[in-house]
């Protein structure tokens, strides 16, 4: 079964796509050369430096693959509307063919993977306002079930632990497809199903939860946990309004409950519960389409991908005081730079050919990251990062905003964040002096990279100002 469950998935995502209503064909400035350069960069550094990092050629690759899937997806989209269903197809076969790695570097397989994915999402998404972005929704879903794999091996040891991410993907994606079908008639262009289709696609959600929950990996816990999930999601779809017209006090509150949600699914299950609580929110909210409804649930994506890095590396999270200078600090900065990308592309939504260089630019700058807050915060400043990275989209949602470009990046951050964190144990306890002259190299490369990113994003001239601001990308 394990080895065939990427094949159904794929299936499943190609049958999506057959049902998904065409769209016009655009023209792509730029194309996707900049996507090839990445590759490129990730596969020369990761073979440079195969014997000076462990598993370092592994994740390179894992790291390409991930960029070209999404490079795939942003083509496909520009043909084909997206769908929930295909993006859940693809997340779930890409996770199922993870685990066909040696066991010895699979979490690092599966953490660049998440990485690869979600910034090749950013690299080659549409700027479509009102409309599921497909490699975004492919990222978010590809991380939550590759986390789900990995916190699943990590808690239960067995083979249908490690592989409880990608099969339950399986079920989200049949179900999102039978949802699909059902509410074809409609040809809705945003990616979104119906309200029978959506009611229909939570019920199956349900079913084939208990089915994989209750019989594949025989934990009550597990079933308890998701279907509860699903039917929190399916009350705030109700909640939250997909275009923001609710108060702020409404996301809040639904904020306030995921976070609820996450003590409980601890209470039964420590972090492989929340995980599996985060694929119940993500399947049901993507499914139906509730882009800002999912929003609320980033405080739960964050102590996810905490836990993550908790289990990959223990003592970096042992006696952690959040009171802590550096902490502090790194948590401010998990609030604030998944949402910076955000921001410079509703600024610059409509661009010269260079935009795609820009994105591929800002790629570089936050693959780099880890190493800077290694030096500067050290090992206590990334894990408060990592904790912080949830809430930027809580705050996204706050200021009425529907991108799902907060929850992939935080998920692309964590990953590297956790996947880079054993490369760089040499620096997390530099002397003061060493972190002095190493924040001076630091700061430059980032001044750098600062005005090669202003200078590709330079506005169209024959674009309007209001259209400008007017674009979001789900």
């Amino acid at each position: 079964m394990n080895t065939i469950l990427p094949f159904i998935a794929f299936a499943a995502a190609a049958a999506a796509l057959i049902l998904s209503p065409p769209v016009e064909p655009k023209p792509t400035k730029g194309g996707f050369i900049h996507g090839i350069v990445l590759i490129l960069i990730a596969l020369g550094a990761g073979y440079y430096w195969r014997n000076d990092y462990a598993n370092l050629l592994p994740a390179a690759i894992a790291f390409s693959i991930g960029i070209g899937v999404a490079g795939l997806c942003g083509f496909v989209e520009r043909i084909k509307v997206g769908s929930g269903a295909a993006a859940a197809g693809l997340g779930a076969g890409l996770a199922g063919l993870a685990n066909w790695v040696d066991s010895s570097y699979l979490s690092m397989v599966q953490l660049a993977l998440i990485a690869g994915l979600s910034l090749g999402a950013w690299c080659f998404a549409t700027n479509e306002k009102g409309k599921l972005s497909l490699p975004l929704a492919t990222a978010l879903f590809g991380s939550v079930f590759l986390a789900a794999d990995f916190m699943g091996g990590k808690a239960l040891s067995n083979e249908p632990g490690a592989h409880f991410g990608s099969t339950l993907g399986l079920a989200v994606a049949i179900a999102g497809l039978i949802g699909l079908a059902a509410g074809r008639s409609e040809k809705r262009q945003d990616g979104g199903l119906p309200f029978l289709a959506g009611w229909l696609t939570v019920i199956l959600l349900v079913a084939l939860g208990y089915a994989v929950g209750a019989r594949y990996l025989d934990s009550k816990e597990s079933w308890m946990i998701f279907c509860g999930s699903v039917v929190i999601a399916a009350i705030l779809n109700w909640v939250i309004r997909p275009t923001g017209q609710d108060d702020a006090l409404a996301f809040l509150m639904s904020a306030v409950i995921w976070i609820g949600v996450a003590t409980l699914a601890f209470s039964y299950s420590r972090g492989f519960g929340m995980t599996i609580a985060l694929v119940g929110a993500i399947s049901t909210l993507l499914l139906i389409g509730n882009v800002r409804a999912l929003l609320s649930a980033g405080p739960l994506l964050g102590l996810v991908f905490y836990r993550v890095l908790r289990e990959a590396f223990p003592a970096a999270t042992r006696a952690l005081d959040i009171g802590q200078h550096y902490a502090v600090i790194g948590l401010a900065f998990g609030l604030t730079l998944a949402l910076l990308p955000v921001d410079w592309l509703k600024l610059r939504s409509r661009l010269t050919g260079l935009a795609p260089w820009g994105r591929a630019l800002w790629v570089i700058a936050l693959c780099l990251l880890p190493v800077g807050l290694s030096v500067v915060l050290g090992a206590k400043g990334m894990v408060g990062f990592v904790a912080g990275l949830g809430f930027a989209a809580l705050i996204e949602g706050i200021r009425n905003g529907s991108s799902l470009i907060p929850l992939v990046l935080a998920s692309a951050l964590a990953a590297m964040t956790t996947v880079s964190y054993g490369w760089l144990t040499n620096l997390l306890d530099l002397t003061r002096e060493t972190k002095q002259t190493a924040f001076y190299w630091i700061g430059g490369t980032a001044l750098v990279l600062a005005i090669l990113i202003a200078s590709v994003s330079k506005a169209d001239p024959t674009t309007s100002e209001s259209s400008d601001s007017a674009m979001d990308v789900r």
